[in-house]
């Protein structure tokens, strides 16, 4: 049995403030249960997370803050964006949907739910033509940031 004490929850939040990434994942289950895994990712606002697509069908669910989850076709081109809050809190995205989360709000995170067991080698796929981490992605969450702004 797993628990998340408040003492614990915290110190996520002040992880991520931290952290390079502006980010952290806390997994619930082991990575070889088969069943339904849940996260919690704590993302502040200047955190890049690169577009990508789940092999899984993935639920998302607020906790706290306000995010965006932007939703791409295969080219890149956005299709939607959908603001993640208090008044609308769950999403769903069905596998192999690219998409990227936007922090609009500091300490905004998400719960999320996808199939296990969890495969690091089957687990998430990159959007093409979309930088990465390592490399200069400015511009491009700039463009993200104002996509999220509009959906807000």
């Amino acid at each position: 049995m797993r628990n998340l004490a408040e003492k614990e929850l915290k110190e996520l939040f002040e992880k991520s403030r931290i952290s390079q990434r502006r980010r952290i994942v806390k997994s619930f289950q082991e990575e070889s249960y088969p069943g339904p895994q849940l996260g919690l990712n704590i993302i502040q606002p200047d955190s890049y997370v690169r577009p990508h697509l789940r092999y899984t069908d993935e639920h998302i669910m607020h906790h706290s803050g306000k995010l965006c989850s932007i939703v791409f076709d295969e080219e890149g081109m956005v299709q939607m964006g959908q603001i993640i809050s208090r008044e609308t809190p769950y999403m769903f995205l069905p596998s192999k949907t690219y998409h990227t989360v936007v922090s609009l709000e500091e300490d905004s995170a998400i719960w999320f739910i996808t199939q296990g067991p969890f495969n690091p080698n089957r687990f998430s796929e990159f959007l093409s033509n979309t930088p990465s981490e390592k490399d200069n992605y400015k511009y491009y969450f700039d463009f993200l940031k104002k996509m999220a702004q509009i959906a807000d």
